[in-house]
């Protein structure tokens, strides 16, 4: 509809297109039927000049609401385009804080100056400090007794292994690394720590093995040494003390390479690599042989070894028992007092036969007996172990059993001292 004021236009425009009619009929003596032409006309033309008015306002309206709707389409698409893009930076910060929570070592980023910006939960669980703990305080807070500035942290090779100091004031050992980058155009440090704990004790025991190990070997090779020292020297030796002599060399390297073979056995079990080869045997049989082995070691303290071994036949690898039996007479023979009595018998089950090796030693602790079968590297103690070949034998011996399928223990001997025991498969077919 026509507003009010349209309407008053129109009229104005009427009457003077009417004025106009009247003056040109008055100047050009036009009739009353030329007036009416001539109003027709202006009339029509001013119809036409309305019409192409509101056509180009109407034309001119739709491109600007063409052009407003493109407009808005656009920013809606960008609206979303933004909310898309921050979805995937949130998705992106969240599997970052996911890995870092979860990667299994310690993360801490730091400035130039070592103050802590940001730290992973594996930091908080290792050091015992929350992340609102550890937001601001220096690296050298975490060494133990402040020990190490972070000025000389930044200097060191890594990795390092550095004492910490845990928020409850237990120290522990850690592996550290430590990358430098540039943060907001400024230098700041990425800090990786992992728990060294175990590490530190598996290098202990070693250190605790390679020091046993020495001792073994270093015991028979100096009485070989003094031994032909003294047959090289003393031309007034008769034959009976050179023939003594050299039964001691010869013990004692028989000592030896009990304690080389067993070493280099160990090492093929640990590393997967020793396999046997089960046939059917006598099992008097292989223990003699034992015994027979380990009769120099038993004569030079007048020990007494006694059997009682019916000949059963099982299913073995009578090398690896002959080592078995070797080892724990060995240990037997270094546990007993001058002049008593080691003992090997049998026991026939259902599947198995059970063998025994007693000695008449001291015995072994409680505590003892839980370490006993276990090396060094998997956190047996030296100081729990009793002295037995390179300390690598009752362990060796329990690997060798469990390769037969038998199982393995000690208990205290009757007559004092401790009882080996351990079980082997008879054989099936008879």
């Amino acid at each position: 509809m026509l507003s009010l004021r349209n309407f008053y236009i129109a009229c104005d425009i009427i009457a003077l297109l009417l004025a106009a009619c009247l003056v040109a009929a008055d100047q050009l003596k036009i009739g009353p039927a030329g007036l009416i032409f001539w109003l027709a006309t202006f009339s029509c033309i001013f119809i036409a000049a309305n019409l192409i008015l509101k056509l180009t306002a109407r034309q001119a309206h739709e491109n600007g609401d063409a052009t407003d709707q493109s407009s808005v389409l656009e920013i809606e698409n960008l609206q979303n385009r933004l909310v898309e893009q921050q979805k995937t930076i949130d998705g992106t910060s969240d599997r970052t804080r996911l890995l870092l929570d979860n990667i299994g070592v310690g993360i801490l980023v730091t400035d130039g100056l070592g103050d802590i910006r940001f730290s992973g939960l594996q930091t908080s669980r290792l050091t015992g400090y929350s992340r609102s703990e550890l937001a601001g305080k220096n690296m050298a807070a975490l060494f133990a007794d402040n020990a190490l500035s972070f000025a000389h942290l930044i200097t060191i090779n890594c990795p390092a292994r550095l004492l910490f100091s845990a928020k409850d004031g237990n120290n522990y050992w850690v592996d550290l690394w430590l990358s430098q980058i540039m943060l907001d155009d400024r230098s700041s440090y990425v800090i990786s720590i992992a728990d060294a704990g175990e590490a530190v004790k598996a290098e202990n025991r070693r250190q605790e093995l390679i020091a046993h190990i020495t001792h073994e070997l270093r015991s028979p090779l100096t009485a070989i040494y003094a031994s032909l020292t003294m047959i090289s020297q003393n031309d007034k030796l008769g034959a009976a003390d050179k023939k003594s002599l050299i039964a001691i060399c010869t013990r004692n390297a028989q000592s030896m390479k009990f304690t080389i073979d067993e070493i280099l056995d160990f090492a093929k079990i640990e590393s997967g690599k020793l396999t046997i080869e089960p046939r059917p045997a006598n099992l008097q049989e292989i223990v003699n042989g034992a015994v027979e082995s380990i009769k120099s070691l038993a004569d030079a303290k007048s020990l007494s070894v006694l059997t009682n071994v019916a000949p059963l036949v099982v299913l073995v690898d009578t090398r690896r028992i002959t080592q078995v039996l070797i080892n724990l007479l060995s240990n037997g023979i270094k546990q007993s007092p001058q002049g008593k009595t080691l003992s090997i018998s049998a026991r026939a089950h259902e599947d198995c036969v059970e063998l025994i090796v007693s000695d008449q030693g001291a015995g072994i602790t409680e505590q003892a007996k839980k370490l006993l079968f276990k090396s060094f590297s998997q956190g047996g103690d030296a100081s729990a172990i009793p002295e037995s070949s390179s300390g690598l034998g009752l362990s060796f011996c329990a690997q060798l059993v469990g390769l037969h399928k038998g199982n393995i223990w000690v208990s205290d001997s009757e007559g004092g001292g401790a009882a080996f025991h351990f079980t082997l498969p008879l054989n099936p077919g008879l």
